[in-house]
């Protein structure tokens, strides 16, 4: 099981024999700091639980942007960890390049790597890049209701956690 750990929106994937199974996105975005590292040590827990994965690969945290940033996600890192170590299931970390040179680039963004799992494994776009709309139209015309204001990579993430870890760990293609 990959999870794509954060303090506002997580993704989770789970993959059989380099294919994905089942995947999803969690909203924490309502939870403040720190009950959100409960939320997510919770939710991990029984995630974990109903999935029953031989192992959970996580992104290691290496980047910040400020103190706050650093707070979030390694708090984030360490509820999912002790969910996965409770229920004693190891937990592999995969560094961001391992993540994303499963491209070809080891410096893709979120939409290129969300674009190649989605022509890896025919996946709906929507679904592992999942749309937040705006709500309102603009005043000044730019967008209107319904229109995608952002995406929420954390699925597709996920996803290509759980292919990064078989590529490199159980095909041993780096």
């Amino acid at each position: 099981m990959g999870i794509d750990h954060g303090t506002n929106f997580a993704g989770w994937a789970t993959m059989r024999n380099g294919k994905p199974i089942e995947f999803g996105l969690r909203d924490y975005s309502s939870i403040t700091m720190p009950g959100v590292l409960d939320a997510i040590y919770q939710d991990t827990f029984r995630l974990i639980e109903q999935e029953e994965p031989e192992m959970i690969v996580l992104e290691r945290p290496v980047h910040f942007k400020n103190a706050n940033s650093v707070l979030a996600l390694v708090g984030a890192y360490t509820s999912v960890s002790l969910a996965a170590l409770h229920l004693d299931k190891p937990i592999v970390g995969i560094r961001p390049s391992e993540l994303k040179i499963q491209t070809g680039k080891g410096n893709a963004d979120k939409e290129t790597v969300a674009m190649e799992m989605q022509m890896l494994f025919d996946l709906d776009y929507d679904e592992i890049a999942v749309p937040v709309l705006y709500k309102r139209n603009d005043p000044r015309g730019k967008y209107k209701i319904g229109d995608v204001r952002e995406r929420l990579f954390d699925p597709s993430d996920a996803i290509a956690l759980c292919w990064a870890y078989h590529q490199n760990f159980i095909k041993g293609v780096a």
